[in-house]
């Protein structure tokens, strides 16, 4: 079989509980934090929504507010951004209607960040609310971030009142000036302006549900100028529609991919970011297939690295199973919800020559591009798993070769420094970094990582047993979406807490999103790798062309530096100094808290790095040319 398959039908979507996750039903939050009897602070008014409504000028009919209530309506009900003329009726509609939760970025692409990390804690699309000019230019980045990461984020753009005063107006994001549609068209799903209040909250909740689409879900901007917002509206109620159609596998394309990998001397399955949506499906297929399995970075934790068949991860920052087992070759692969680029693949060929690759995506687009695909099937991951869990199951299509294959490659060890938990030099070594605060936080601390050397003994050294245990915005990989990712994480739910491992550059770009956090009391530990320099540009550059200039940055005593904001910080020195007596008492008054580890630079994870990555599928590329030849 060579051909991509697909067949869309109606079906019973398998039943899970997709409420086990929800706030409600987890367990308590961790010692450190209930002890203290320290509660996230969200915005909410002391008044009531009829006194707010009283003091206010912005009429109950007026658009802004019948956008803000179908917004509210659908769920969408917290917001990121920062105010600004031309959008602050959209604000005032924030403020007067109940059940509206507004963050106050302190940069509009940290808003971007925080949503799409919102998005990934707890499944609910959030707004990002901008003004005109650079309140949406400002955006880009954190919106192109969530696009690449098919994260359904809504964003609310202001502009000025262009088209109905006729004269040059500063600000202007219309086709006569910015053209703020145009800018946002490559990375949003739709582009929507507000012409008139009539059909104001039609065209809001249909650019909704394009954020929510089945098969290519994403950002979405909505344009709303300041004449419109204020003009009356009518009430308009519209349903949600129902979503039942589903992508799903041939029963041909199943049976063949179960009899692969069941038949296969060293089958491999790998587990893209499109499985943390579905992890329990996956989960379960993995359980019944007895074949080794890893994931990709951004997959990291979508089923246990504790669970018996885990390689942990592989691509970029790879696990040393992970390297040892593709290393000895694969003949038969099956990859679920992964693009396979650069940071996916990197330094773990998941095929070897002649092997067979069966590739599973929504996106039919990634087939055959960086692996050559042996059948590519373009369908839902959870009906997918549901069905090859039955057939494997009914038929007894298992391989039976997964404990001896991990037997063997479990001889080493998984990490490049083995006794990292313990390691202790004249600096604190980043790995040793990593163990502390993992053994500090507890078993229900959420891990985010930043972007930067630090990043790659995150993905290596962290034991994620979970979905929800680590977050990472990779496929733009802007430095700062982790230390805004914080905040949308700690505002999804508030009783477990946040470690954002990030570096000292990352926080001189974004570092102002603190206050944000310490606003509202957000249970978040800031660990800051700090090597005064771009550390992961000073050893890819030397790498590269053999020597580099240092790309040395400022030497910023953080611990000072929070101090002047009123967070509590500590300077980390030597291994062992984190622990979770030490996380506790800085957390006595609330969070946010700063961790400044004086890290050594010089240390590094073997062939982990970005450049790496770029190395091999470079490699991948010639032998492609040379094979066509």
């Amino acid at each position: 079989m060579s051909d991509s398959q697909s067949a869309i039908k109606i079906v019973s979507e398998p039943e899970v509980n997709r409420d086990s996750e929800a706030p409600s039903s987890r367990p308590p939050a961790s010692t450190w934090i209930r002890r203290k009897n320290q509660k996230a602070v969200l915005p909410s008014g002391n008044e009531s929504s009829l006194d707010r409504q009283r003091t206010s000028s912005l009429a109950k009919d007026s658009t802004a507010m019948r956008i803000v209530e179908a917004l509210i309506e659908r769920g969408v009900d917290t917001f990121f951004g920062i105010p600004g003329g031309p959008i602050c009726p959209i604000f005032e509609a924030l403020r007067l209607c109940e059940g509206a939760t507004l963050i106050e970025s302190r940069h509009e692409a940290n808003a971007g960040f925080a949503a799409a990390a919102y998005y990934r804690a707890t499944g609910r699309p959030a707004g990002v609310v901008v003004t005109a000019g650079p309140g949406a230019t400002n955006a880009i980045t954190g919106i192109t971030s969530a696009y690449l990461e098919n994260i359904p984020v809504f964003v609310l753009s202001g502009d000025v009142a262009w088209s109905s005063h006729g004269g040059r107006l500063a600000q202007n994001s219309g086709p006569e000036g910015i053209d703020v549609e145009q800018l946002y068209s490559s990375i949003t799903r739709t582009q929507l302006r507000i012409t008139n209040g009539r059909s104001a909250v039609s065209q809001v909740l249909a650019a909704l549900d394009t954020a929510l689409s089945f098969t290519q879900s994403g950002p979405v901007l909505v344009v709303l100028p300041i004449d419109k917002a204020t003009e009356p509206a009518p009430a308009l109620r519209l349903p949600p529609p129902l979503r039942h159609t589903t992508i799903a596998a041939s029963d041909d394309s199943v049976r063949f991919t179960a009899k692969t990998l069941a038949n296969a001397e060293r089958p491999l399955l790998v587990l893209g970011a499109g499985c943390l949506k579905h992890a329990e499906w996956v989960r379960q297929l993995v359980d019944v297939l007895d074949v080794p399995f890893l994931t990709t970075p951004r997959a990291k934790g979508v089923v246990s690295e504790e669970h018996p068949r885990s390689l942990r991860t592989g691509g970029m920052a790879a696990s040393m199973w992970a390297r040892a087992y593709t290393s000895g070759g694969v003949d038969a692969a099956l990859v679920l919800g992964s693009d396979l680029d650069d940071t996916s693949v990197g330094p773990t060929p998941y095929l070897s020559p002649g092997g067979t690759l069966v590739h599973v995506d929504l996106n039919p687009l990634v087939f055959n591009r960086n692996l050559p695909t042996s059948l590519g099937i373009t369908a839902d991951l959870a009906h997918f798993a549901d069905e090859m869990y039955q057939i494997v199951t009914r038929e007894g299509l298992r391989n039976g070769r997964g404990r001896a294959l991990m037997r063997a490659v479990k001889q080493s060890s998984a990490f490049d420094v083995e006794d990292f938990r313990s390691d202790i030099d004249f600096r604190i070594p980043p790995h040793r970094a990593i163990g502390d605060l993992q053994s500090s936080a507890g078993p229900r601390a959420r891990f985010v990582t930043d972007i930067g050397e630090h990043m790659l003994y995150a993905l290596h050294y962290l034991v994620a047993r979970g979905p929800q245990d680590f977050h990472i915005q990779l496929n733009l990989g802007s430095m700062g979406s982790g230390i805004a990712g914080a905040i949308g994480l700690a505002v999804a739910d508030p009783s477990r807490p946040v470690i954002c491992i990030c570096g000292d550059g990352g926080m001189q770009m974004a570092g102002g999103e603190l206050l944000t956090a310490k606003k509202l009391r957000l249970p978040i530990v800031y660990a800051i790798f700090n090597d005064s320099r771009y550390n992961m540009v000073h050893h890819g550059m030397k790498q590269i062309f053999g020597s580099t200039d240092g790309y040395e940055t400022p030497t910023v005593d953080f611990s000072v530096w929070a101090g002047s904001m009123g967070i509590s910080a500590r300077i980390i020195r030597q291994g062992g100094e984190i622990d979770a007596a030490l996380i506790e008492s800085l957390l006595a008054d609330g969070g946010p808290v700063v961790l400044d580890i004086r890290i050594d630079r010089e240390q590094r994870i073997r062939g982990g790095g970005r450049v790496e990555a770029l190395q091999h599928m470079s490699i991948l590329s010639q032998q492609a040319e040379q094979s066509s030849l």
